[in-house]
């Protein structure tokens, strides 16, 4: 991929702007602040309405919370519709041109009235509904301010969206039964769907009406076609079946599925209806990578489906759209350009979501026929990109043949080879943690040197069902081996000095972190866990975790849900007792660290201490 070096910051047009090598190399080379990293984001999101004339923007509020502003396209004012001094706006998309909806999080006391839960707003910042409550979890002392880009796939996520602006389809639990509803953003009032007994998911047609539904019964999935006026039965399998397959649109008589169709990578297929059955030729498919995503519609076509390999990517099935994709391209290279347009546009606008290894998201609002581009704001204003470091995806082979896929960062300044090394591991078992855009973790500790490694070991979705499969029942085991396999190929390769590694990671991260000095205390010089679990799966070694002998640097928070604080202090006590290089932070979240992320900032310092003190520079 050819990178672009920055983007130039103006309200009223941007362009490539790449710094000669010579004037780069003379330049003194100035650490990035930590909390330049690791502050609150600026700009995490923008949408434009049905008609493509307001376009919906997540930001950062003089208050420091995130809000939701509505810009007039013809006007180019701005409006804040929704900003609150105790809450952050979420999830947040166009139920039509007059309403939106979007979710509250991080509440506290003192402020505003508002709770956590679902919302509706006209977009003149009018007649706000709360619509339910929703249980949220506490943030960790070590999390960002959860800004979050699934607000693109939410409309489609069902299919076609409502063609009522002033309803929203949801799913009612009530004593562990789900009841298909129609749902007012207007009063919040609830009313039946004619849909099966236990709907949990659904597809609409372009007229709004129910087409697909998806039940569970006992330990079976169930899934129906409406078929004229009757609810007909198309498949049923046990929930794990390696068969299953998940409804991804109805469109035309036909459905769209993601399935691995009795091959080891998921793929796109049509299913059709009058044999039941999946036609075998895929829609999408991406060699190497489960195929993960969503559809792109209007209103009333399907216009592209946009997924994750190693970044994501689009297949545009609609001529114009693929045009401008193209066009978008060659003005912003070495990007990922995600393009969206109003669902029944009646402008020539769309906004581009583009972002790379070394520059993170900026939002721009482009006018295809004048070319005209505005800033709509950029998640990190702050963050040189000159400064950061480039970043690829390869994969490596574990000692038993297993390609595993691996992230690689080096730093862009100094030495490129024999470096200190840190080991990043995803905080969710199962889950992928890489992805080739701009990380503020692994972007502030390439910036201190250190090249970093996310490996994506056995287990992990998204690199198909063998991958996952290996994984079984492997956690601190075969998934500990590859996570060592990865340096012991950073070390062959060149990139890492072995006598200079650290393992860190929170969650599931932590927790592999520490199984890696108990395991492999050759191959790893210390490790950092953050709220990271202290046994996962009754694992016999658990209870050899308070064995570790290498340095190893701990930080709980006193309110966190998903690892106790108590746990995490009783841990280590128990390991301080027999290692003396066991270091303890502990941290209490206020409502002041949701506006200034200082907790964040201050675990990052502390961690940049332990690093420079265990694997710094000789």
């Amino acid at each position: 991929m050819v990178h672009m070096k920055a983007i130039l910051r103006t309200l009223a047009l941007i362009a490539c702007a790449t710094l000669p090598l010579a004037a780069a190399a003379a330049e003194a080379p100035t650490p990035v602040p930590i909390a330049t990293f690791f502050k609150k984001s600026a700009t995490t999101g923008a949408a434009l309405s049905p008609n493509g004339r307001f376009v919906a923007v997540r930001k950062l509020s003089p208050q420091g919370r995130t809000m939701l502003t509505v810009v007039d396209v013809a006007a180019g004012k701005s409006n804040a519709i929704a900003n609150f001094t105790n809450a952050d706006i979420d999830m947040f998309y166009w139920l039509s041109d007059q309403r939106l909806a979007f979710s509250l999080v991080n509440v506290d006391h003192g402020g505003d009235d508002g709770k956590p839960g679902l919302y509706s707003v006209d977009r003149d910042g009018k007649n706000r509904s709360f619509l339910s409550q929703t249980i949220v979890r506490k943030r960790s002392f070590s999390e960002s301010d959860l800004v979050d880009h699934r607000y693109q796939s939410e409309i489609t996520v069902h299919g076609f969206p409502p063609t009522k602006g002033d309803e929203m389809v949801v799913v009612e639990v009530r004593d562990g039964e789900h009841t298909l509803k129609r749902l007012s953003t207007v009063n919040g009032r609830t009313f039946p769907m004619r849909a099966p007994r236990g709907t949990y998911g659904w597809l609409l047609d372009v007229d709004g009406k129910t087409r697909i539904a998806t039940a569970l019964r006992g330990d079976r999935v169930n899934t129906y076609y409406l078929d004229r006026d009757d609810w007909r039965q198309i498949d049923s399998r046990e929930q794990k079946a390696e068969s299953s397959f998940n409804p991804l649109l109805y469109l035309d008589g036909a459905v769209y599925v993601r399935s691995r169709n009795g091959l080891d990578e998921a793929a796109v297929y049509r299913y059709d209806l009058a044999t039941n059955a999946i036609v075998p030729q895929p829609l999408i498919s991406a060699p190497g990578f489960d195929t993960d995503g969503y559809f792109i519609v209007s209103d009333k076509k399907m216009l592209g489906f946009r997924f994750t390999t190693d970044a994501d990517a689009t297949v545009w099935f609609d001529p114009w759209m693929k045009a401008v994709q193209q066009e978008v391209d060659q003005l912003l290279p070495g990007m990922v350009n995600n393009i969206s347009r109003g669902r029944s546009s009646e402008t020539p606008y769309v906004v581009i979501d583009t972002y790379s290894d070394i520059q993170n998201h900026a939002y721009i609002l482009y006018n295809t026929e004048t070319k005209h581009q505005t800033l709509l704001g950029e998640t990190t204003p702050d963050i040189d990109t000159d400064k950061m470091a480039h970043m690829s995806m390869v994969r490596y082979k574990a000692r038993d043949g297993l390609r595993i896929p691996v992230f690689l960062t080096l730093p862009n300044a100094g030495a490129q080879k024999n470096l200190p090394t840190v080991v990043l591991v995803g905080a969710r078992p199962g889950h992928r943690s890489g992805i080739w855009q701009w990380n503020a973790e692994v972007q502030f500790l390439a910036s201190r040197g250190y090249a970093v490694l996310q490996p994506e070991p056995r287990g992990v979705d998204g690199f198909g069902r063998a991958h996952i499969l290996a994984g079984v029942k492997q956690a601190g085991r075969a998934v500990q081996d590859d996570i060592a396999d990865a340096v012991k190929w950073a070390v062959a390769e060149g990139h890492t000095d072995p006598a200079r590694v650290c393992i860190a990671g929170t969650g599931y991260g932590g927790y592999a972190a520490m199984m890696g000095l108990l395991r492999d205390p050759d191959i790893f010089r210390c490790g950092i866990s953050w709220s990271g679990l202290t046994t996962y799966q009754d694992n016999p070694d658990d209870a050899r975790l308070k064995d570790i002998k290498r340095p190893l640097l701990l930080a709980y928070g006193t309110d966190d849900e998903a690892v106790k604080y108590d746990t995490g202090l009783a841990f280590y006590k128990a390991l301080k007792a027999g290692n003396p290089q066991a270091e303890w932070l502990e941290y209490t979240s206020t409502v002041d660290d949701w506006k200034t992320q200082k907790n964040r900032i201050d675990l990052w310092r502390r961690i940049e201490d332990f690093l420079g003190r265990q694997i710094g520079a000789k």
